[in-house]
């Protein structure tokens, strides 16, 4: 079973209870973050907008990002020092349900920040998002429908609003989700926008985000296994103990709790199920490892060799540091 639709990995996203900390955390790790953003809507018409729902920040790469989400706070006082607010246009007569709408979004996750810190969001790079739906709706995966948005991509020439689609798979469980989190794909700007952002250049040599890893129980592994096979179109190979899924250059890993402490020494059992790391290339692996040392950061050795990051160190997920290929 394989299909060409899915093409890799879009972006992971941390869940934080700290936007503050949860920046100033993967600025020391030497990624570059922006200051985040944060949708704002007025509570009535005629009234200053506040923000609402959740705002968020990217360490980003030529093709994907590592999304830092906290919730937004009631009042704007409460927001980050450098925090930007978003104003969304409304119409009046759509204000209430816009605000009821948003809040509704964010709701199933806010529960999830309640269990944890830690990656929660995982979304597939598409090369068509209407054809991913048209396929997940063949094999019986509930989802949204391929919905149109804007992402703002800032370049030499200004920040510009590029046209994306996305979905998300809904689930059989009450929060409208997979148990893991939110999961989805995502149809992102044209090659060459993507190649001109701005804000690619991270002190520690980070060049791409090239793996996920799904942590789940022993007794879960092949139902889980099957409803990614779903979900991406393609046929699981065997990984040690666990599964693999090869999407080009980006890989998802679906392991157990002992797998995962196996690659891991010295990690706590992680929860399950949850998005328990993820792996980075970075340009040149010697110097990343000496400026997080130089940094005091706590740097360990996977069983396989890589150095990684512990996830107490990096908000609820493990970072994994890869060498990258020479093209």
């Amino acid at each position: 079973m394989t299909t060409g639709d899915i093409i890799g990995l879009h972006h992971v996203g941390l869940l934080v209870g700290d936007m503050t900390a949860a920046i100033d955390t993967f600025r020391d790790l030497g990624f570059h973050i922006d200051a985040p953003a944060y949708p704002a809507l007025p509570p009535v018409p005629g009234a200053a907008p506040e923000p609402i729902g959740a705002g968020n920040t990217h360490a980003d790469f030529p093709r994907g990002f590592i999304e830092l989400l906290a919730f937004a706070p009631d009042n704007r006082d409460l927001l980050p020092a450098e925090a930007r607010l978003v104003p969304l246009a409304v119409p009046d007569e759509q204000l209430a349900a816009t605000r009821a709408a948003l809040r509704g979004t964010v709701g199933a996750l806010e529960r999830r920040l309640t269990r944890a810190e830690g990656a929660h969001i995982l979304i597939f790079a598409t090369a068509d998002a209407d054809k991913t739906a048209a396929r997940l709706a063949d094999v019986g995966v509930a989802h949204t429908g391929a919905r149109p948005a804007q992402r703002p991509i800032t370049t030499a020439e200004g920040t510009s609003l590029a046209a994306i689609k996305y979905l998300e798979i809904s689930d059989d469980d009450p929060s409208g989700m997979p148990p893991e989190g939110r999961v989805g794909a995502a149809e992102d700007a044209p090659p060459e926008l993507l190649d001109a952002q701005l804000g690619l250049d991270h002190p520690n040599g980070a060049l791409g985000l090239t793996e996920c890893v799904l942590c789940v129980s022993d007794t879960d592994l092949d139902a889980t296994t099957g409803r990614y096979e779903r979900y991406l179109g393609r046929t699981a190979t065997r990984h040690g103990t666990g599964r693999g899924f090869d999407l080009g250059a980006h890989r998802l890993t679906i392991t157990t709790p002992s797998g995962h402490t196996a690659r891991l020494p010295g990690e706590p059992t992680p929860a399950t199920p949850s998005l328990s790391a993820y792996t980075i290339d970075v340009a040149d692996l010697a110097v990343a490892e000496r400026l997080l040392r130089t940094r005091g950061i706590d740097l360990r050795q996977a069983a396989t060799g890589e150095p990684f990051i512990p996830a107490s160190a990096a908000h609820g997920a493990a970072i994994l540091l890869r060498q990258a290929s020479t093209p």
